[in-house]
């Protein structure tokens, strides 16, 4: 009976086994590879009480005590959400209560609200060690007012003289660094190798106040790099927030980079929380974000990700409100949909590599295909109110695609096109194959075991009659 028993229990691995995807073999990682998950240090853990002061809880302009240590504590739940790589808000010292990091006060000093170089390096040596890579947040475009620079007279001429104009009040009225002298450039690239001799780090966001950086200034640096400004128009963003933001919205107008290697992001420090746009606009907030982060998953780009998205967290339309992260709080389908497309990266290339083509985009139904080499995946997005159909041509023959959000299967019909249908407000990523049909082998298997089982059941069943009788 005991041999089946644990017969028994093993069917459902047994079971499971042709549903396990077959891994792609190993490349060297490029940028594009990753899925980004970025942290607002003062807002995410508080891993040391010791570096607290100043914490006000109540007031938030004030620092809430987020750390670096914090960030070690939950890397084992950055990792299990997929991420392959986090990027930390401005690490370095900062003047008053610039808990968002912009006010730096010295490029190559730890603030201490956040902890020590050490801990720094601590943070870089953790996430290695869960194949986790870590990018800083580097803002050379502007410094604080008491910055040594506007002390400086052999420093002076670094700066334009002038002062940032933002209607975000994080960066109004900072001094502007004139990022083409030829000094700041300098300066700049030993600045970030400063950083990289002393944690590890494994590359940087340039952030400037608008102007472009030289491109001698970056050119063949060995670590990951991007830049961005503060008055980008963020225009992907715009688009994709305002295309999903409800049930029923034209996906017409969705933006694709060519680029491969560009950042995208649906929240971040100067826009409302996507979740609070989609509760004014009378939505569910889950279903609104689950159709979003599957186009900025599948389309080119690398996604990065505002941390407390997986909750979802809601800013109560004030980006300058940055609630601390709640561990305990969370939506199970929002984590459940950011492990998917997370592993879906990581396992098929044509997400993160290849080509992109546009098959079909009418009445809210969008439908793309990316390739690459040898693998091919169709994603279809139904932002629309009801369900909507489309018939896909120019597939290979005697092929199928396996849905692998929602466990679909589309064959090929007689006419050799494949009829597509996605229910309202859903999304799913399709791996192009070949036609497996129906496993009979397998089927045979099964059939055999569970046979075995009823057999072994009735012969033990029988015996145990005839014991107790005699």
């Amino acid at each position: 009976m005991k041999r089946t028993i644990m017969l028994w229990a093993c069917l459902p691995f047994l079971l499971g086994l042709p549903m396990v995807a077959e891994a792609q073999e190993s490349e060297e990682r490029q940028w594009q590879d990753e899925s980004v998950y970025y942290i607002v240090v003062d807002r995410f853990m508080n891993g040391d009480m010791n570096n607290n002061e100043g914490v006000d809880l109540e007031d938030s302009n004030a620092y809430h005590g987020g750390d670096l240590s914090g960030i070690v504590d939950q890397l084992d739940y950055i990792k299990e959400l997929g991420f392959t790589t986090i990027q930390l808000s401005p690490i370095m010292q900062n003047d008053g209560d610039s808990y968002h990091g912009f006010h730096v006060s010295d490029f190559r000093n730890v603030e201490e609200h956040f902890g020590t170089m050490e801990e720094a390096r601590q943070v870089v040596e953790e996430a290695h060690a869960r194949d986790i890579k870590v990018i800083f947040d580097l803002p050379i475009g502007f410094v604080s007012e008491n910055h040594p620079w506007a002390e400086n007279d052999a420093k002076s001429e670094w700066l334009t003289g002038e002062e940032v104009s933002s209607e975000h009040p994080w960066f109004n009225q900072l001094l502007q660094v004139d990022v083409n002298q030829e000094g700041v450039g300098t300066y700049l690239q030993e600045t970030m190798d400063f950083w990289k001799e002393k944690t590890g780090v494994d590359g940087f966001r340039i952030i400037t106040n608008g102007s472009d950086l030289s491109e001698t200034t970056l050119q063949n640096y060995p670590l990951i790099m991007y830049t961005s400004s503060i008055k980008e128009d963020h225009t992907f963003r715009t688009v994709t927030r305002e295309a999903f933001n409800q049930a029923g919205n034209s996906l017409n107008d969705l933006l694709t980079e060519e680029d491969l290697t560009q950042p995208h992001q649906l929240d971040f420090y100067d826009v409302s929380r996507f979740t609070h746009e989609a509760v004014v606009e009378g939505q569910n907030p889950i279903t609104r974000w689950q159709l979003a982060l599957t186009y900025v998953f599948t389309a080119p780009g690398v996604p990065v990700v505002y941390y407390g998205t997986e909750t979802p967290l809601d800013d109560g339309g004030d980006p300058q409100n940055l609630p601390m992260m709640n561990f305990k709080a969370g939506d199970e389908k929002q984590k459940k949909r950011i492990e998917k497309l997370t592993s879906m990266r990581e396992q098929f290339p044509a997400l993160t590599r290849g080509d992109y083509r546009e098959l079909y985009n009418e009445d809210g139904l969008a439908v793309f295909k990316r390739t690459y080499e040898d693998n091919e995946m169709i994603i279809a997005i139904n932002n629309a109110e009801e369900t909507r159909t489309m018939t896909l041509e120019g597939l290979e023959d005697d092929h199928q695609l396996r849905g692998l959000l929602h466990d679909g299967l589309v064959r090929q019909q007689n006419d050799g096109s494949y009829r597509l249908g996605m229910e309202r407000e859903t999304a799913d990523v399709f791996i192009v194959e070949p036609n497996s049909g129906y496993n009979w082998l397998f089927i045979g298997f099964v059939g055999g075991v569970l046979s075995l089982f009823v057999i072994a059941v009735t012969a033990i069943s029988l015996k145990n009659r005839k014991e107790n009788k005699g």
